[in-house]
């Protein structure tokens, strides 16, 4: 009894409680009793009068606890239930009675009563319930704080989404001029017959930040585009994509190499725009992460039916290969970047159902192969046509 009272002595501190009863005897010991732990205390004998009490009083940051007879004439406390939670459906009521007649305590319930104490009034009773509605009241205001605290957040987080998709698209439309311009520019010394190292250093620069460009193009565009479908030769493909990073890979002291496992590689089915990403971005990777000299070698087979293309290089060895592909992660410090190539990467390969093996160890270097499953029509006729890559491996 006595860590009841001082429980309700703390959850009622501060609060407001309207006690509505007939009986002046009854109001006037209910008074007397709750002016120990409530703040203020109002009173009313009818419902009109705990109404208007109600409409002086309500407040949603300061909750009302209310105490009413279910017994007080021709308007009852049911009525009086049903009109208070028509006005606030979360207010909190006791409901006091002198009968146990149960048609009474089911119709209080479905009105929204909270708790009952039965006449004559037990204190330990009339306590616990107090303490019972005190807490719910405290509860579903933190959950109000809560939830106002995160639509708020939610509000933030999307404006800043909104404003980083503005800032995107501001970076694309301002790269893409000058870049143009100086790729231009150097395709027209070229045909001047000028070439020498500062110009390639110079092109190998414009390409690195043509690929972190197209990076940007496909985050801001890839999900508002209907993705088109080509019929793909990825030799001829991946071919194409080396001749574009052989100029970055030999001012880096690098050169890259392609090997194809077999001779009858079908074409894939795929979206152009996504297998450059995927290309490119292991691509630029393997060059920005290899020894210097050291070469990339490429390898294009066929595995258990499955079309594969492998990446390997000689660098730093990868530690966590699955945070590798977390957005704006870095393995090491080694060389400089974003943490987007990757990210992009592991998403396409999420979306088309392409598996990613990686290996890194000291003597073999480090490889990421891509399997391709279910992306060529003649997949399943195909039989397994086992040979021996560049490192020596069996596959």
């Amino acid at each position: 009894m006595k860590s009841s009272i001082l429980e309700l002595k703390q959850l009622a501190a501060d609060r407001t409680i309207l006690i509505v009863e007939d009986d002046e005897e009854v109001l006037e010991s209910l008074t007397r009793l709750l002016s120990h732990f409530f703040t203020t205390i109002h009173t009313a004998s009818n419902v009109l009068s705990a109404l208007d009490n109600y409409h002086k009083l309500y407040s949603k940051k300061n909750p009302i606890v209310v105490i009413t007879d279910i017994n007080l004439g021709i308007m009852t406390g049911i009525d009086l239930t049903i009109a208070l939670k028509e006005i606030d459906p979360t207010q909190k009521i006791i409901a006091i009675s002198g009968t146990e007649d149960r048609d009474i305590f089911i119709e209080s319930i479905r009105c929204g009563v909270d708790s009952f104490v039965i006449k004559p009034i037990n204190q330990y009773e009339l306590f616990h319930a107090l303490i019972t509605i005190l807490k719910k009241i405290d509860y579903d205001q933190e959950l109000k704080t809560n939830q106002a605290l995160l639509e708020d957040t939610k509000e933030y987080a999307l404006r800043l989404l909104e404003e980083q998709d503005q800032f995107l698209k501001n970076a694309v439309h301002e790269i893409y001029t000058p870049l143009a311009v100086i790729i231009t520019n150097i395709d027209l010394l070229r045909m001047d017959g000028i070439n020498n190292e500062s110009l390639s250093a110079i092109e190998a620069g414009a390409r690195i930040i043509q690929n972190s460009y197209e990076d940007m193009t496909y985050l801001m565009k890839h999900d508002r585009l209907p993705e088109q479908i080509s019929l793909i030769n990825l030799v001829d493909f991946i071919t194409k994509r080396i001749q574009y990073f052989t100029c970055i890979a030999e001012v880096n002291e690098l050169s890259i190499s392609m090997r194809v496992g077999q001779s009858n590689i079908p074409n894939i089915e795929f979206s152009e725009l996504k297998l450059s990403r995927l290309i490119d971005n292991n691509l630029s990777n393997a060059i920005k992460y290899s020894h210097r000299p050291s070469e990339i070698n490429i390898t294009i087979g066929i595995y258990e039916k499955n079309i594969f293309f492998e990446v390997r290089n000689h660098g730093p060895i990868i530690i966590d290969k699955k945070k590798i592909f977390e957005r704006y992660h870095r393995e090491s410090e080694y060389k400089g970047g974003y943490g987007i190539g990757l990210s992009i990467v592991a998403q396409i390969c999420d979306e088309e159902n392409i598996d990613i093996k990686i290996s890194s160890t000291p003597k073999r270097g480090t490889s990421f192969r891509y399997i391709f499953k279910n992306a060529t029509r003649l997949q399943h006729n195909l039989s397994t046509i086992p040979y021996t890559n560049m490192a020596g491996e069996k596959v």
